[in-house]
């Protein structure tokens, strides 16, 4: 498994390089922004994921550990695969994708490329923990809890689900059926239940 590549680049897309290595040119996938700022003849030491498929081997590459912790993080989301990671790259900073995540700004996320509401919604509850300590200046949003007087959890669990917009009716449903799969679970538990019973 190729984990680094130094070298020149020796030519460059939109969203990819060619890295040269002793007159061997690999071609690396990445973000139109770590692209751009790779100017060709440069002199480059790029992170690598390989991914292996049946009809083909990829190369994906990073300019930063953030970058590519972030990169292996989307891909534990399902639905998300190297692809996908890598246009979700591509719709900004690394700091300012994770920092999104963490304080679970939707508006940002579905702004992302390929990112619709429920994908934007799995991200936050898969990530947003994993992600925090690389997003320092950011505390972690809390999740939607009933104030002042204490709530029941199922309480908890619908209030959470109407703030990632769902209506009444429907995120009684999904509460419903998530304390069935998960009864006594933890609220965020209980949330990755009802996502997934949609």
């Amino acid at each position: 498994m190729i984990a680094q590549l130094k070298g020149t680049i020796d030519r460059k897309g939109i969203d990819y390089v060619v890295v040269d290595v002793h007159g061997v040119g690999y071609l690396v996938h990445c973000a139109e922004a770590t692209a751009a700022q790779l100017p060709m003849g440069a002199k480059v030491a790029l992170r690598i994921h390989t991914a292996v498929r049946e009809d083909a081997i990829e190369l994906f590459g990073f300019a930063s550990e953030l970058e590519e912790t972030l990169f292996h993080e989307l891909n534990r989301v399902p639905g998300v695969g190297p692809r996908m990671a890598m246009n979700i790259l591509g719709g900004g900073l690394p700091e300012e994708i994770a920092g999104a995540i963490v304080r679970g700004d939707m508006a940002r996320l579905k702004k992302l490329p390929g990112v619709g509401k429920k994908t934007a919604e799995r991200l936050v509850v898969d990530l947003r923990e994993r992600l925090a300590p690389w997003v320092r200046t950011a505390p972690v949003a809390e999740l939607p809890v009933a104030p002042a007087k204490a709530a029941q959890p199922m309480d908890e669990l619908l209030q959470a689900l109407a703030a990632l917009g769902y209506k009444p009716a429907e995120a009684e449903r999904l509460a419903a059926l998530a304390r069935e799969r998960a009864p006594g679970a933890p609220l965020e538990e209980l949330i990755k239940h009802a996502l997934r019973a949609r």
